[in-house]
């Protein structure tokens, strides 16, 4: 596998606050902010050694404000806040803002009304491969693709299928030449030529959602078939129970912008 292009050198993230007990989610269980926020300190202790770890404030106001990856995508030292495609997301990309502007060499801004979330966005080395969803719409991802050729890269476009909320739900990277997912999203054309495609069982999906540093990868607790065949392509896997944002429609990818 081919070594990843930009390695990032940092990872944003924001502690959930008491308000993530009323964050979107599809599956209607209660959220604990107390577990959660244990569960996020595990997550930041398993990147610590990896990348600088920045911690944002909590926002007391909005719900879903640990999702930081949704709020911008980050390419060759650019980096685009986006428009989340939920309505009461609408202000979390400016929280972010000055945090962000430090860590890259110029901060762009998408404008109405497009929307996007970033979670829609599969980055492999120059090539963003960009989910068209119900967050994310096809100004959005015209947008997304002016910023990527300004900034020496290229966008494929995929059909995220429904019951799916984002693109990297199902499928994220393990390396530029590399990826896990669903069966389903791993035979999109945009994804084709992919030379590795780690496919999860049907009852680990979760791991699909996975986040990788390097050559660690912080998989799902409870997904040992997937573990271990991340494992088996030589990479170190660190197992992390998000089970407070998976009632949230969260995953591993989603608690961090790397930059």
């Amino acid at each position: 596998m081919s070594p990843v292009a930009d390695a990032p050198r940092a990872a944003l993230v924001r502690p959930p606050s008491d308000a993530f007990a009323r964050a979107i989610s599809s599956t209607g269980a209660a959220i604990d902010p107390d577990r959660a926020r244990a569960q996020h300190a595990a997550y930041r202790d398993a990147l610590a050694d990896l990348v600088e770890v920045v911690v944002l404030a909590p926002e007391e106001d909005l719900p879903d404000a640990c999702f930081v990856d949704d709020c911008a995508v980050v390419l060759g030292g650019q980096a685009l806040l986006t428009r989340p495609g939920a309505p009461s997301r609408a202000g979390e990309p400016v929280t972010l803002a000055g945090a962000l502007a430090t860590l890259v060499d110029d901060l762009h801004r998408m404008t109405a009304p497009a929307t996007l979330d970033g979670g829609d966005v599969l980055r492999l080395g120059r090539t963003l491969v960009a989910g068209r969803s119900e967050r994310t719409t096809q100004d959005g991802i015209g947008q997304l693709t002016r910023f990527a050729e300004a900034a020496g890269g290229r966008v494929e476009v995929a059909a995220v299928p429904p019951g799916t909320l984002h693109l990297q739900s199902a499928v994220t990277a393990l390396a530029d030449d590399a990826v896990v997912g669903t069966a389903e999203l791993l035979e999109q054309p945009a994804l084709r030529g992919v030379p590795t495609k780690l496919v999860v069982p049907p009852e680990e999906a979760a791991a699909g959602n996975v986040l990788a540093v390097g050559t660690t990868v912080l998989v799902p607790a409870g997904c040992p078939r997937t573990a271990a065949a991340v494992a088996a392509l030589g990479f170190e896997v660190r197992q992390v129970d998000l089970g407070e944002f998976a009632k949230a429609d969260g995953g591993a990818t989603c608690l961090s912008l790397l930059v």
